[in-house]
């Protein structure tokens, strides 16, 4: 009798915390702009901040400006907790990436410049 009340008391206990353990992860769809920076080299991006990720495409300018192209369509219709998933980390690294990367720029007579002092 003192086993079975135990072990009631137990199952109250330990199923709804696995519930709750269960349902607290989400998971994430594959994405194919993630899969083209993990196969270029970033590792797993699953847990990688935003900071670090824009930090290894800093190297790898090319690769930043084409992810950064291809998340024109996603970041358009994305919601608002897009941002807390890997391709939105990674899309906002890229974004970051290009807006801050030198590119020659023509004045209008023609010369070019870059930022920086000479």
């Amino acid at each position: 009798m003192i086993s079975d009340h135990r072990f009631m008391k137990a199952a109250w206990i330990i199923v709804p915390l696995s519930a709750m353990i269960g349902c607290s992860g989400h998971l994430e769809h594959s994405s194919p702009i993630v899969e083209k920076a993990e196969t270029a080299g970033a590792g797993d991006l699953k847990t990688a901040s935003i900071p670090s990720i824009e930090y290894w495409l800093r190297k790898h300018r090319d690769l930043a400006e084409q992810i950064d192209i291809a998340c024109k369509g996603p970041r358009e219709t994305a919601d608002a907790k897009w941002l807390d998933t890997t391709e939105g980390r990674l899309c906002a690294a890229a974004r970051n990436v290009e807006m801050y990367s030198p590119k020659n720029l023509k004045k209008s007579d023609g010369q070019t410049f870059e930022p920086g002092l000479k």
